[in-house]
């Protein structure tokens, strides 16, 4: 076959065909690339905080979604265990983790990408990485990130 035909070959191949299904968020934390788990995620935000004086520094604010209160988490500091100079608004991922609803502020989402079951284990110790891809993307476990938070801020079981 020569490559013509291949590339002919390859353009009438149903669109399905043609390129992956994705299964992740691609999004941004303090510089850093990390994959989010789409089947994790409840919905993404524009982030509009409300910050709450006094709490502890994971602890980004409240946001109102529907005529309720989210409570919303720095993945930051979740991840880096510091806060980062602040940028843009960022964006908040909405999961659950057991009973409770909670929101996850990042710095953006940027695409919807592929990744594989098989993943690398993380060469750093952090509860929310699940494994690094075989390109080296962090993938994050957004459910295991929230339940490693300390007694008092840990969701409902």
């Amino acid at each position: 076959m020569t490559r013509l035909e291949r590339r002919a070959a390859r353009l009438a191949a149903p669109l399905d065909a043609q390129r992956p299904p994705v299964n992740a968020l691609l999004l941004q934390v303090a510089g850093e690339a990390y994959a989010a788990p789409l089947a994790q995620l409840l919905e993404i935000l524009p982030a509009n905080l409300t910050a709450l004086p006094r709490t502890a520094p994971h602890v980004a604010g409240l946001q109102v979604v529907r005529g309720e209160l989210l409570g919303v988490l720095r993945a930051d500091v979740l991840l880096t265990g510091r806060p980062h100079p602040p940028g843009r608004p960022g964006r908040v991922l909405v999961t659950a983790a057991g009973a409770s609803t909670c929101g996850l502020l990042v710095d953006d989402a940027t695409d919807l990408v592929w990744v594989d079951d098989e993943l690398q284990p993380a060469p750093f110790h952090s509860p929310g990485v699940s494994g690094l891809t075989a390109a080296g993307l962090a993938v994050l476990d957004l459910h295991r990130l929230l339940l490693a938070l300390p007694a008092p801020w840990r969701p409902a079981p």
